[in-house]
């Protein structure tokens, strides 16, 4: 029996060693090459988190084209600029691609990260939101462009209502619902549970999940870097450290983005 643990021990050390040699020879390679310029949005945490440079997006995005062979420098922009950057000839990689940008002359990757929008309530006021139109009479308060990205029926539910507010401050909407300024919230889970947990004491809330998942690619001006980056996403996927990663963020299902590489140019 001590044999066998003894063996199990030594193979896992085995692979430990075999993981910080790889991991070496990827950084050397990477340090000897002009670094990736990947331009990427503003401060939202748990994604980015720009202070730290760090955050579940860039990290996941720097352990990616780490596998590429380069190291990654971040340029950080307002979303709406990524990719008319990138068209310019401002860096080499735009982030946070929608899966319906398809632009001609642009090359995408595969989906590297997974958003999941919710309608939040206080459990306490006991709503039932089960479809867009049961938006219409709410005080709701949702992300910046959220009219603009959530599709046409949500929009044709909110557009036309006086308490329907938008805000790039989403610390400031989590703290609006908890003192019931506003009935509701449009916004990304995990970007709301971040800000949730930070409130003391904080109120039991209830989830509505109206939307689709919206997951986002990554664009290109060359093919072949499109393809770089499909491979080292893939490696990076199945690696453990890409789950201590959504341990460490408190990332709900990103791992959904394995099975959704459809539509890459």
């Amino acid at each position: 029996m001590l044999t066998s643990v003894l063996a199990l021990t030594d193979v896992r050390m085995i692979k430990m060693g075999c993981f910080l040699l790889l991991l070496f020879s990827l950084t050397s390679q990477a340090q000897e090459k002009p670094p990736l310029q990947v331009l990427v949005g503003m401060n939202k945490p748990p994604y980015v988190q720009i202070e730290t440079s760090d955050g579940f997006e860039l990290e996941l995005l720097r352990e990616i084209v780490l596998r590429m062979g380069y190291r990654a420098e971040f340029t950080h922009v307002p979303n709406k600029r990524i990719q008319t950057l990138l068209q310019q000839g401002i860096g080499d990689i735009a982030t946070l691609q929608p899966m319906n940008n398809a632009q001609s002359e642009l090359f995408y990757s595969c989906p590297y990260i997974r958003y999941q929008n919710v309608v939040v309530s206080l459990e306490a006021e006991s709503l039932s939101i089960m479809q867009f139109n049961d938006l219409r009479d709410l005080s709701l308060l949702a992300f910046q462009n959220a009219s603009q990205l959530l599709g046409d029926d949500y929009r044709q539910a909110v557009e036309n209502s006086y308490k329907y507010r938008e805000t790039v401050e989403q610390s400031s909407q989590v703290e609006s619902l908890h003192k019931k300024r506003v009935q509701a919230l449009v916004m990304d889970v995990n970007i709301f549970y971040y800000h949730h947990d930070k409130i003391s004491p904080p109120q039991q809330v209830k989830i509505h999940p109206l939307f689709p998942a919206s997951y986002y690619r990554a664009a290109f001006r060359k093919a072949e870097d499109a393809k770089a980056f499909d491979a080292a996403l893939k490696a990076v996927l199945q690696d453990d450290k890409y789950h201590l990663l959504q341990e460490r963020y408190r990332i709900n299902a990103q791992s959904l983005v394995e099975g959704a590489c459809e539509g890459s140019r």
